[in-house]
């Protein structure tokens, strides 16, 4: 039987945080979460409605109405705590089961999650100064803050949660800027502008939970609009909308497409070995190591084009996309494409 509950967000706890600029909402779905053990799945989105789904029929059990737009979701390692994040940037802390919000963060989103670690990097980014919060997945309890003299972009924890990795706005003047040579044109067209535009970036690592700094790097590369990172065995790796990604790897860094024309969503699995990206009715699953790339495409829809706009993994390595057409996107771990669902 399908059942509708209706939650009042309440703030069970707060945490006072620099305001931070909110994310641009997402059309149609925004992210899907599978619970550890897979029996849980969840899609949420622009409708201010969490689906409680069957994994296996894909059938909505339960409809939870949370009155915001819901961006990011991932549950912690035993499945009891559900995060989600919505477009003001705020994070909702969900009991597993009764869908009560047993907590809110304000002003802490763009999160990075490392479940098998009981640990969410929280960022609150601004022109200045960056606060970098690591939290408890289970309860929302602050375990450790780290500061940033300048504007962090983007965060992320490695798989097992002892690493954290920020990339933060370089100052201008680091970079002479150049005009494009107007016979370059593909891969190295985009490495000139890169290397020329005037804009670079600082690669930070730290040790978690001390804060203790481990590396730091100047690099040439901006990401514009950054929709992922991954920290992991093999590098560093920076999803971008435009397509123009980059790894960087024993100091190192470089330039890569992952299949599509742009990343309008894209995903990383809990262990860090894998990353999805999806375009229009397109995307491209990636293995880190040796970047075996797999293409897929989706059954395309009569009317308006339908975009990807997140993904979410399983324990196994499924991934689960949702677009703009409200429909969730069934890819195996072998990249493949299986199944497409409306969800409503």
């Amino acid at each position: 039987m399908k059942k509708w509950i209706m939650i009042a967000v309440v703030a069970v706890l707060t945490a006072a945080c620099p305001p931070a600029d909110a994310h641009t909402p997402k059309g149609g779905l925004g992210d899907a979460a599978l619970s550890p053990d897979g029996k849980i799945l969840v899609v949420g989105g622009d409708t201010r409605v969490l689906y409680i789904l069957d994994p296996q029929s894909f059938e909505v059990k339960e409809r939870v109405y949370l009155k915001t737009n819901i961006y990011e979701m991932e549950f912690n390692k035993d499945g009891s705590v559900l995060i989600v994040e919505d477009v003001k940037e705020n994070l909702y802390f969900l009991e597993t089961g009764s869908w009560k919000v047993k907590t809110v963060l304000k002003d802490s989103g763009n999160f990075s999650a490392a479940p098998q670690a009981d640990l969410v990097a929280c960022l609150q980014s601004g022109y200045k100064k960056s606060s970098i919060e690591l939290r408890s997945m289970s309860d929302g309890s602050s375990q450790a803050r780290i500061e940033y003299p300048g504007s962090v972009i983007i965060v992320a924890l490695n798989g097992k949660g002892d690493r954290l990795v920020t990339l933060a706005k370089g100052e201008k003047g680091l970079e002479e800027k150049k005009p494009i040579p107007k016979d370059l044109k593909g891969e190295e067209k985009d490495l000139f502008q890169q290397q020329n535009d005037g804009e670079v970036s600082i690669i930070t690592e730290y040790e978690i939970p001390s804060g203790k700094q481990l590396n730091q790097q100047i690099v040439f590369y901006r990401p514009s609009n950054p929709k992922a990172m991954l920290a992991g065995d093999q590098g560093v790796f920076i999803l971008a909308y435009n397509n123009i990604n980059a790894k960087w790897a024993d100091n190192k860094t470089n330039l890569f497409k992952s299949g599509n024309s742009y990343n309008y969503g894209a995903g990383v699995s809990q262990d860090r070995k894998t990353f999805i990206t999806g375009g229009l009715a397109e995307g491209a699953h990636v293995q880190v190591d040796g970047m075996k790339t797999t293409a897929f495409k989706v059954p395309s829809l009569p009317g308006w084009p339908e975009y990807f706009e997140g993904f979410g993994f399983g324990p196994d390595g499924t991934a689960y996309g949702v677009t703009t057409a409200y429909r969730l996107v069934v890819i195996d771990n072998q990249g493949q494409f299986k199944k497409a669902v409306p969800i409503y």
